[in-house]
């Protein structure tokens, strides 16, 4: 890419913000912006190996994670034009061996997370850790199961293996891999030489950056993503050179695809009670501060990325970290938009002071979902978490008085905080439905009855998995365990029949769900972030 003369103010101030990732101790980030075709900003920080002490450069190659998926929908919406794929056709159409539940949702559902089928990377999460199982896993995990998150089209849900299973029909109806249909239909026509999809970590892929992960006690470990069949979900690798090219054919789209293609790709269809989400297929379309904006962030282990788009400013913005410390790309994508959108920008929504719901602080649960969510104090700031994770997001008052975590990349989530200091009863609403919620604590819950109630083995058949709950010293542990490896996590106690996992590494949790018969737990189910009520059922003693 030529680079022309940089605007020095822009350029002055772009520094300042990305100045305490200029490290040459630590893992860092790269950084591309353009406005109108021209570049404003192209540089590399800290490094892309601390094995090697190799730096990171503008032409260093990232894995950019979720921001694959538009790549995907895409891709599949190219094969609707040539008739070989119907978006409103059943998944089981392509995909013959999903004769349960998870064959029913449609692959335009799929593609907006509305699909309502399980994901089986946080099956295989909670089953085995980060041990990696052989490629056909995931197709089979989910052609294995009975239940599901919820019926196609209710609500929302995001899900990544809801885009495996489009990458298998993908692969199926369009003569060639996934892979090869993704460089010769997409990425070669725009000249995106260093840009491929490369399913497993462990493929050795030349300039690269590592993954980087922070180690227990100090220290680096290699971020390695526990599955060899990421594709659509996540599996692109590519420079911000590359991405900078891509984000402008987003707006020019003058190389391929029919504007019914390009209106499908962004258009935001409404749950059935009539509510309008912010996710199209693999891209969030909303307002920022009054300026609408076009993006979608990523995560793997040991990387994180952003790709954000302004279309009515010609604003392309593309970061991508691999493990920097305290770095967000999103965050720094937001405040680069401020800096240089700052004339256009509307007043920011103000946040909720957590005095003003200081008795509503604490865990929160529902019968009906079995969800735990949290409501924090930082800083001063009511932050929303979930699983009782210790860090959360802000709530803010939207202009009607209304309580909401604003879209992330799924929407608004609405909170009846109000109404909960009255009632104690807490209603949540997102992807158009709504859930109460009632208060649960680890300081209250009787820890001994319930270790006492729950401790013994217990199996799933839809996760093929054997989980033992014990006692760990002055911890409650859960062990699971599947053929390819095990995992094991602290379980914090909320209630008599409630808990959650401790946050692990990854920052990756789980709610917990019991039922009781006589004096001992029969079974639980468990909600992952994007599988809910996976059913364990105890094993008989002998």
């Amino acid at each position: 890419m030529v680079v022309p003369e940089l605007n020095v103010d822009v350029s002055s101030a772009l520094d300042g913000m990305f100045a305490p990732f200029n490290r040459s101790d630590v893992p860092g980030l790269v950084v591309g912006i353009t406005q109108h075709g021209k570049l404003l900003y192209r540089r590399g920080f800290g490094l892309a190996s601390l094995e090697h002490a190799v730096a990171n450069t503008p032409g260093t190659r990232m894995r950019i994670a979720s921001i694959s998926k538009h790549f995907a929908a895409l891709l599949a919406l190219l094969l609707v034009e040539e008739g070989k794929l119907d978006l409103d056709a059943p998944i089981r159409s392509y995909i013959p061996e999903l004769t349960g539940p998870g064959g029913d949702p449609t692959v335009r559902q799929l593609l907006m997370h509305r699909g309502g089928s399980r994901c089986f990377i946080d099956i295989g999460i909670l089953c085995r850790g980060l041990a990696v199982p052989p490629a056909g896993t995931g197709l089979a995990t989910q052609v294995r199961q009975t239940g599901r998150n919820f019926a196609p089209g209710d609500t929302m849900l995001y899900n990544n293996g809801g885009y495996h299973l489009v990458s298998i029909a993908i692969e199926r109806v369009g003569g060639a891999s996934f892979e090869a249909q993704l460089k010769q239909r997409l990425f070669d026509p725009l000249g995106m030489l260093d840009t491929d999809s490369i399913p497993s970590d462990y493929s050795i892929t030349p300039g690269i950056a590592t993954m980087h992960t922070p180690a227990p006690g100090g220290g680096w470990r290699r971020g390695l993503f526990p599955s060899e069949e990421n594709r659509g979900a996540g599996g692109i690798v590519s420079t911000v050179d590359d991405m900078l090219r891509w984000a402008e054919h987003l707006r020019t789209r003058d190389r391929f695809g029919s504007p019914a293609t390009w209106t499908a790709l962004t258009e935001l269809l409404p749950f059935p009670d009539g509510a309008v989400g912010g996710y199209a297929m693999g891209l969030a379309v909303e307002s920022y501060r009054g300026v609408r904006i076009v993006h979608h962030s990523g995560g793997v282990i040991g990387g994180t990325s952003q790709m954000l788009t302004a279309p009515d400013h010609g604003l392309d913005i593309v970061i991508m970290a691999n493990g920097a410390p305290g770095c967000s790309p999103v965050k720094l994508a937001e405040q680069t938009l401020e800096l240089i959108l700052a004339d256009h920008l509307g007043e920011r929504a103000p946040t909720v002071a957590a005095a003003d719901y200081k008795d509503l602080l604490g865990e929160w649960w529902s019968a009906d979902t079995g969800m735990v969510y949290g409501l924090i104090d930082e800083e001063g700031v009511l932050k929303l978490s979930l699983c009782g994770a210790a860090q959360g997001v802000p709530l803010r008052k939207a202009p009607d008085g209304r309580i909401i975590l604003p879209p992330l990349n799924m929407g608004e989530v609405e909170l009846g905080l109000d109404d909960a200091a009255r009632s104690h009863e807490l209603t949540i609403r997102f992807g158009g439905q709504s859930a109460v919620y009632r208060k649960v604590s680890r300081d209250t819950a009787d820890r001994e009855a319930f270790v006492e109630a729950v401790m013994g083995q217990y199996y799933s058949a839809d996760a093929d998995c054997t989980a033992v709950i014990a006692r760990d010293g002055e911890r409650i542990v859960l062990r699971c365990g599947d053929a390819y490896g095990q995992a094991e996590c602290e379980l914090i106690c909320l209630g008599e029949k409630v808990a959650c996992l401790a946050p692990a590494v990854t920052g990756w949790t789980a709610a917990l769900s019991f039922s009781k018969q006589g004096g001992r737990m029969t079974g639980f189910q468990i909600n992952l972030p994007r599988t809910r009520y996976l059913s364990f059922e105890r094993k008989p003693t002998r």
